[in-house]
């Protein structure tokens, strides 16, 4: 799994950048040489579900959100400039951020004679489908703060990491997700609607489905992901995002027996084992 995420990451940091140095060459008011490097973009993608966790399968979606620089996270200074500078006149940062984020969609799913990459799925951004490719951190934030933000999308956020972007930004967005999840209060009867919403999830699916039937890895996901939220402003070391190692975690923090713990990685390994081999057949 983690050689799988690697490949995926490593995937999209190559285009990322091809299509980032492409875009300037199309909309830069300056000079190439005085580009800024890839290290000074402001973008992050921001990788959740079985990406975000570390830990995809064969034919595994890429879940990711593209997030760029906003005033939740200061505008990187090269040279004395912003990033907008480099810009020609009418060319704002939310049209370039979304231009990019939409080529590299393209290119990562496009299908040629050997097939495509990847599946894309961006939907888990706060605009969803039919808004900008791109958000603005500011506005991420804003969205959550807002009251907005439902339960499901904080639990989803249990599972993102930083997967394309610069050293310092990427640890900004880190810091964010992790006071998103900590602002909320827990309340008992978020624990009813976690459960209502992984029944749903059971609803229309076979029996044997190993992902989402009865017994599935979303039933390990889901418990642990509770847990995570329940406990986080306490013990904010439970907030890692691959599922087996916060299952570590919640052990070592005390919410989880030793016996339960290894249960919950015996029956996880088991399934996602089991379900890679079908998808390689």
């Amino acid at each position: 799994q983690k050689s799988l995420a690697d490949v995926a990451e490593i995937c999209l940091k190559a285009v990322a950048d091809f299509q980032y140095r492409r875009l300037l060459r199309k909309y830069a008011a300056r000079d190439e040489k005085q580009f800024p490097a890839i290290s000074d973009c402001p973008l992050v993608i921001l990788a959740l579900g079985k990406l975000g966790g570390g830990e995809p399968n064969y034919h595994s979606d890429l879940d990711v959100i593209f997030l760029y620089d906003s005033v939740a996270i200061e505008p990187p200074s090269i040279g004395g400039r912003c990033f907008t500078d480099f810009l020609q006149e009418g060319i704002t940062e939310q049209f370039f951020f979304s231009e990019l984020a939409a080529a590299i969609t393209q290119t990562i799913t496009h299908h040629s004679q050997s097939g495509r990459l990847y599946e894309i799925d961006s939907r888990l951004r706060p605009t969803g489908k039919s808004g900008a490719l791109a958000v603005s951190t500011n506005e991420f934030l804003r969205y959550f703060s807002s009251g907005k933000g439902q339960l499901w999308e904080r639990q989803a956020l249990c599972k993102a990491r930083p997967v394309f972007g610069s050293d310092a930004n990427c640890e900004r967005v880190e810091e964010m997700v992790q006071r998103i999840i900590l602002d909320q209060t827990w309340l008992p009867e978020m624990a009813d609607e976690i459960q209502s919403m992984r029944l749903a999830m059971q609803k229309d699916c076979s029996a044997r489905n190993l992902k989402r039937g009865r017994g599935g890895t979303v039933d390990v996901e889901f418990a642990i992901q509770m847990l995570q939220l329940k406990h986080a402003r306490t013990n904010p070391e439970i907030l890692v995002p691959g599922t087996l190692k916060a299952i570590e975690q919640l052990e070592l923090a005390g919410f989880l027996s030793s016996e339960l713990a290894e249960r919950l990685r015996t029956g996880y390994r088991l399934l996602r084992t089991v379900e890679a081999r079908l998808r390689l057949m």
